[in-house]
């Protein structure tokens, strides 16, 4: 396996790569120090699924990590064998079942759409609707509406946080990653649930 691989994180010239390629990584999430548990993680994670060993990988320190179906690439911008597993525990989850893949892929779209339309819509409805238990219900529809298509993101978010604490050598290290890192995902995603419930209470 060529270092542009899952597999080149098991070896000695692939951690050196990644070492390389993210010494100007930054951020909470960035974990020099962690660079041997990697190794442990990623080969213990591929000896249960091996499958995933040639995925291609992709350093770039302008982003934390991802998974991108598509391509069927892990992007990792940061040296933390917690947010590795947890990219890894995505693609598992998504390559086992391509229907599941393509309908979250559409109902994530749908709620990025959502998150970007929902402060406009929330000031329109406060312009252009005066009955206050019309404009009230509205509120709540949208809110409710917004709550479910966060769910099954939120939901494939903890499954791979999970997994990902399940597999990591050093768990006080996983969780200082993944719970804050979890956080961030619901309120970005439930931001327009929120955006709705204050323009009804405005």
């Amino acid at each position: 396996m060529g270092n542009n691989t899952v597999q080149s994180l098991t070896t000695a010239s692939g951690l050196a790569e990644l070492a390389s390629q993210l010494r100007e990584a930054k951020g909470y999430y960035h974990d020099p120090e962690s660079l041997g548990d990697v190794k442990e993680t990623v080969s213990r994670i591929l000896a249960a699924r091996p499958e995933l060993s040639g995925m291609r990988l992709k350093l770039d320190p302008r982003v934390s990590g991802g998974y991108l179906p598509g391509s069927d690439t892990i992007m990792l911008g940061v040296v933390n064998p917690s947010v590795i597993a947890h990219e890894l525990a995505h693609a598992g989850n998504l390559r086992a079942a391509p229907l599941y893949s393509k309908i979250l892929r559409v109902v994530n779209r749908a709620a990025e759409l959502n998150n970007v339309a929902a402060l406009p819509a929330m000031l329109a409805l406060r312009v252009f609707v005066d009955n206050h238990a019309r404009r009230s219900e509205i509120f709540n529809i949208l809110s409710g509406a917004s709550s479910v298509l966060a769910a099954p993101g939120l939901t494939e978010e903890l499954g791979a946080s999970i997994e990902a604490i399940k597999d990591a050598p050093d768990k006080a290290q996983a969780l200082k990653t993944l719970i804050p890192a979890f956080l961030q995902h619901t309120v970005h995603a439930l931001a327009p649930t929120g955006i709705y419930q204050v323009g009804k209470l405005l």
